[in-house]
């Protein structure tokens, strides 16, 4: 079943889970029992490019909780996994040979 939000007049805005019809007829408030009015929903369209809203998405969950890393992993630890190969230079016979 969708989610509407609701308005009552003395506790404001709730959110309730019914049918389309039954939300037209309005949802009862779990505060004081008054019947509610559904709010209008405006359609979720995005303006923003894929890049940048995932950008936007990776920025905003590094923020609270930053990515962990192991110990022997950072970039300056020089194990084998993560020292960069570096082109044989020093065998230019080899070039063109293949």
């Amino acid at each position: 079943m969708p989610v509407y939000d609701f308005t009552c007049p003395k506790h404001g805005i709730f959110t309730g889970i019914t049918s389309y019809q039954d939300s037209l007829a309005g949802l009862s408030c779990p505060h004081c029992g008054a019947r509610s009015k559904v709010l209008p929903a405006l359609p979720q369209i995005s303006t923003v490019s894929s890049a940048l809203r995932n950008a936007s998405a990776r920025a905003e969950a590094s923020s609270s909780e930053p990515r962990v890393m192991k110990r022997k992993h950072l970039p300056s630890c020089g194990c084998v996994m993560c020292r960069q190969k570096r082109p044989p230079t020093s065998r230019r016979w080899m070039l063109g040979q293949c």
